[in-house]
């Protein structure tokens, strides 16, 4: 009896074999003429690469993603660690080709936004399926990440993508904010390790993590010209109290790299003066006698960000010290910016002619062709 009970249990196993062996020849039959997940992926990386226009190349790479929206459900199986990693990080390359304004999310962010619910988190790229699909890839590379650049490149892609799963963010931010990686990472990772986690804190409304092993580092670090831009515009990002020191460290050092900065560094430089208002004083001159320098060549939009920042930079506006210590660089750059201005008249968008308008009214300067022309054009909007 038991040698019969052996030979039906060994009957019974091998047609179970037999069944799921003649399964994995019909899928891999099919699959030779349906394109898989990995196709797709390189599908739309060969169509980034491409040549073609960038409006070609954008609804192209639509398309695909519209196929894999359609068939996502059926390549769950598929995702392994690579996968998911190779899904996340083709998506992110190609995120500026995506639209940002899903109807199945756009609806219910503004539904929230007009009955005052909580955010839901869903990503503005994708259908709320495909959103929870990429969080468990998200999820599953974060398990296997050992690597420094493994994790960015997961941070990265959530970042891009606007993915956000909570604590799987937190558990790779964890990896790259402990005492052991950043007192032995380079400056420029470093930096790099800041500006993610930033946008993930704006972008994925991540809470702060622990940062002090970071701004540590980051206090006395050697940062060149476009590096010390990014941690400042990244402690802007997150308003990190605890920042003062830093900002302070980063921007006295960074005067000496003034000299190299074009239109649009000294506006993500004015932008950090005026909203973090803990920039050295010697940062704040100097970028302001650069904008001096620079005026002459300022375009219509760069002009009104420009004077969007320096209108802050007046001493009406409470708690604003850097106005006093640069009263000297503001009375020698308002006469600069309106004389440009009087030259664009007629270019100026109405987001602009606000900002300029905006600027001279808060220093009290006047000037009576610049507001005749602009003033219409900000009344009537």
């Amino acid at each position: 009896m038991r040698r019969a009970a052996l030979a039906g249990s060994l009957f019974r196993l091998n047609l179970v074999v037999k069944k799921q062996q003649q399964q994995y020849r019909f899928s891999a039959a099919g699959s030779k003429g349906l394109p898989g997940l990995v196709d797709h992926c390189k599908l739309m990386q060969k169509i980034h690469m491409g040549q073609q226009p960038y409006h070609v190349r954008r609804k192209r790479i639509q398309g695909v993603l519209r196929k894999m929206e359609t068939n996502y459900i059926h390549w769950l199986t598929e995702c392994g660690t690579k996968e998911s990693l190779l899904v996340l990080e083709t998506l992110a390359g190609v995120s500026s080709y995506l639209k940002k304004d899903r109807s199945a999310t756009a609806n219910v962010q503004q539904r929230e936004e007009e009955e005052g619910e909580e955010w839901t988190g869903a990503s503005p790229y994708f259908l709320p399926g495909v959103n929870d699909w990429l969080c468990v890839l998200l999820e599953r590379g974060a398990r296997h990440a050992s690597r420094p650049d493994e994790c960015m490149t997961l941070l990265w892609a959530a970042a891009e993508l606007e993915l956000a799963d909570t604590p799987t963010l937190q558990h790779l931010c964890r990896q790259l904010l402990n005492e052991e990686y950043t007192g032995s990472a380079a400056p420029g990772e470093l930096v790099r390790v800041i500006q993610l986690v930033s946008l993930l804190v704006k972008r994925c409304r991540m809470p702060i993590p622990q940062i002090d092993y970071l701004l540590c580092r980051l206090s006395a670090a050697s940062l060149d010209s476009r590096e010390s831009l990014n941690v400042l515009s990244s402690l802007l990002r997150m308003r990190e109290r605890n920042s003062v020191e830093v900002v302070r460290a980063v921007s006295r050092r960074a005067v000496e790299h003034v000299a190299t900065y074009t239109a649009r560094d000294i506006i993500y430089a004015l932008e950090a003066i005026a909203l973090l208002n803990c920039c050295h004083e010697s940062y704040a001159g100097a970028v302001l006698n650069r904008c001096i320098a620079l005026h002459a060549e300022l375009k219509p939009a760069e002009l009104g960000s420009v004077c969007k920042y320096v209108a802050m930079l007046n001493v009406s506006r409470r708690n604003n010290e850097t106005a006093f210590f640069c009263s000297k660089e503001l009375r020698r750059l308002l006469p600069a910016l309106l004389r440009r201005a009087e030259q664009l008249l007629g270019r100026f968008s109405l987001r602009d002619a606000r900002c300029v308008m905006g600027c001279l009214q808060q220093h009290k300067v006047h000037h009576s062709v610049v507001f005749s022309r602009l003033t219409p054009l900000v009344s009537e909007n």
